[in-house]
């Protein structure tokens, strides 16, 4: 039966011989294939190599060499093992090119690891990298892995990372302590507000019907928008009809302040106003509603304000007086609107 593994944003199905087409796919592109096997393989390399996996590992319920797909579309992004060695599981992971520089190897490898953490009784995780191989490197560290060793083989040097799970004891100590801050945090949340509420305006000079049909493009928004250059590698994806209700911009970053969510046209009054519903799933999830209006001062001047509404559930609430929200998310409308009038301007 086949083998099919889920994380919270992947499914892992496990190779067998019968996919040697499939594996040699990923094996052709000489840009992924060059920190692994040092050049692309011909079908017959391929074939070789997918065997020797096969038979390594048929007879475990778990280790062996999967297809990665993502759970939200099933598109195939590239490869990752599961093995043992020693007394530790070793992750991997191969990226189909496209992929590169959207932050789904990060999300990988730490999935990979707690997938190993969840299944096999093991003391630790480990992952060997080429050491010209930064980018992994990058990767490892933040997935929370250390270097633990080098190898200096013939023609490269190999790093080994390793992650050490925290003792029983330890980790006993601290969710207590969490729970105790926790608990007074949600008294402290109860007590304080959760809504509020940001604005900015600005004067354009161009004819508000001009500055209308550029601000119903969510991708123009990008144009503008500081948050959107705040990460110029995060995953991107939009859905529905440009300028019009449904339309959907999806988002994905490993920037802690830029995060993951998505945004959506919800309505528009045609050449007055476009409502947004924001939907945070990261760092932390909430629902914020949005909007842009335009306002004609005369023929040839409109005035464009910016909103933004919002609320912070309990207990998050309670940093709110430590956020400054009016002035941080205030400080962003202004340069944005500012971009967006130097935009229209010229």
């Amino acid at each position: 039966m086949k083998v099919v593994l889920e994380t919270t944003h992947f499914r892992l199905s496990k190779m067998t011989l019968e996919d040697g087409q499939k594996y040699h796919a990923l094996c052709t592109d000489e840009r992924v294939m060059q920190y692994i096997t040092g050049k692309a393989l011909s079908r017959e390399e391929s074939d070789r190599m997918l065997k020797e996996f096969v038979e390594s590992s048929q007879d475990h319920p778990i280790f062996g060499r999967y297809f990665v797909s993502l759970k939200s579309n099933a598109e195939l992004i590239g490869s990752a093992k599961l093995e043992a060695y020693e007394d530790s599981a070793e992750i991997g992971y191969r990226l189909i090119w496209d992929y590169w520089g959207k932050g789904l190897a990060t999300l990988l490898a730490r999935e990979l690891l707690h997938l190993a953490l969840a299944n096999v009784p093991v003391a630790s995780v480990i992952a060997f990298v080429d050491n010209r191989n930064l980018a992994s490197i990058r990767v490892l560290e933040k997935a929370g892995m250390q270097l633990e060793n080098q190898f200096d083989l013939q023609d490269e040097i190999r790093l080994k990372y390793k992650y050490t799970p925290k003792s029983k004891w330890t980790m006993k100590t601290v969710i207590l302590v969490i729970f105790g801050l926790i608990a007074a945090v949600v008294v402290a949340g109860l007590v304080m507000p959760k809504d509020y509420e940001v604005t900015r305006s600005i004067v354009v000079n161009q004819p508000r019907d001009a500055v209308y049909e550029y601000l119903r493009s969510l991708e123009n928004q990008e144009k503008w928008s500081v948050w959107s250059k705040m990460d110029p590698n995060m995953f991107k994806e939009y859905r529905g009809d440009e300028g019009q209700v449904g339309r959907v911009y999806r988002w994905r970053s490993d920037e802690k302040d830029v995060g993951a969510g998505e945004q959506e046209i919800v309505s528009m009054k045609e050449g007055v106003r476009i409502d947004y519903e924001l939907r945070f799933q990261e760092p932390f999830e909430s629902v914020s509603q949005a909007y842009l209006e335009t306002m004609a001062l005369d023929s040839a001047q409109t005035k464009v304000t910016w909103g933004f509404e919002g609320s912070m559930p309990i207990p998050m609430n309670v940093m709110m007086p430590f956020m400054d929200i009016e002035n941080s998310i205030g400080k962003d409308f202004d340069q944005g609107l500012a971009n967006l009038k130097e935009i229209l301007e010229r």
